[in-house]
């Protein structure tokens, strides 16, 4: 997949021997230090093996390697903030850029390519957010604030499906396990949309209101979502039925497969690393104290948890 009439440019990274350090039985790793706040978001197992993450704040990609050695690749464009980030279906990362309304791509030896959303003049609604690869080896995206669901082809082409109403916003997305994408919204509402955009709506009971916000497609084939603000996991069949489990502290975010079979999720206030069982059993790990807020998680290339502490320029790492 390349980003037809794209800016490009070939970025070299900056590599630094962070330091680690381990606490609560967590790994960590200090990102490069530097005159900002990196705030590191969004983290994915690459086409390399290696794990990627993106920097708000930082207008940078990230990689770090088994070693816990970093390496970071600047943005060309002075005004990017990356937020979501996808091992694309073209052995390259891509990454959403919602403030400059596109997508990046980044080659793993460092090519980077800028795919625009937005036509000259057009209205500024077309701001991706989350990304997922779909069952049709194409790049899926959410809208937000255009209410849409948006796919990018092979050739660079983007087409945006609008959602049943105006009022649908729709935030996370993942590839579900019935041949859909799957994606949570606001006001309690998961989403199915097909390969072809035709579009069917869950309803959570309750949770009218309130944000359904991580997604992920678990190994009992189901789809599991966070619900932030009623501190539950939610776990939806193809059918429709629904379960949710209570989660005993904190506001749970990200949500990821990890191993055994597990899904993994994080929290704040307070911040955990927490495990849900497909049957519903949830143990939490709290991260130490003054480390505050993780971000993305993911499993890594070792079997281990990996996930960003993005208040403190950390990456995190828990053997499961």
């Amino acid at each position: 997949m390349a980003a037809a009439g794209c800016a490009r440019g070939t970025i070299t990274a900056s590599t630094s021997d962070s330091s680690a350090h381990v606490a609560n039985g967590m790994t960590f790793v200090d990102l490069p230090s530097g005159d900002l706040t990196r705030w590191p978001g969004a983290i994915v197992l690459g086409p390399d093996g290696k794990l990627w993450f993106t920097e708000l704040h930082g207008r940078r990609i990230g990689r770090i390697d088994a070693a816990g050695r970093i390496s970071e690749f600047v943005i060309p464009d002075p005004l990017a903030k990356p937020g979501a980030i996808v091992s694309g279906p073209d052995a390259a990362l891509w990454f959403s850029v919602p403030n400059r309304h596109g997508l990046g791509r980044l080659t793993t030896s460092g090519r980077f390519s800028f795919a625009s959303l937005r036509a000259p003049g057009a209205a500024g609604e077309a701001r991706p957010v989350a990304l997922a690869v779909g069952p049709d080896r194409k790049l899926w995206f959410t809208e937000p604030f255009a209410h849409r669901i948006g796919r990018l082809d092979a050739s660079g082409r983007a087409r945006e499906f609008p959602l049943p109403d105006r009022t649908w916003v729709p935030i996370q997305i993942t590839n579900g396990p019935d041949g859909a994408l799957w994606f949570t919204g606001r006001d309690g509402r998961i989403g199915r949309i097909t390969t072809a955009g035709v579009v069917r709506r869950f309803d959570v009971p309750g949770s009218y209101g309130t944000d359904l916000f991580g997604i992920v497609t678990g190994s009992d084939r189901k789809v599991w979502f966070t619900e932030t603000n009623r501190r539950r996991i939610g776990r939806l069949g193809a059918s429709g039925a629904l379960a949710e489990f209570a989660v005993p502290r904190g506001y749970p975010g990200a949500i990821a497969a990890g191993p055994n079979g597990a899904l993994w999720f994080t929290t704040i206030v307070p911040s955990t690393i927490s495990r849900v069982t497909t049957a519903g059993r949830i143990t939490q790990f709290d991260l130490p104290s003054g480390y505050d807020k993780p971000g993305g998680i993911t499993e890594g290339p070792d079997g281990a948890l990996w996930f960003t502490v993005y208040t403190n320029d950390l990456i995190g790492r828990l053997a499961p």
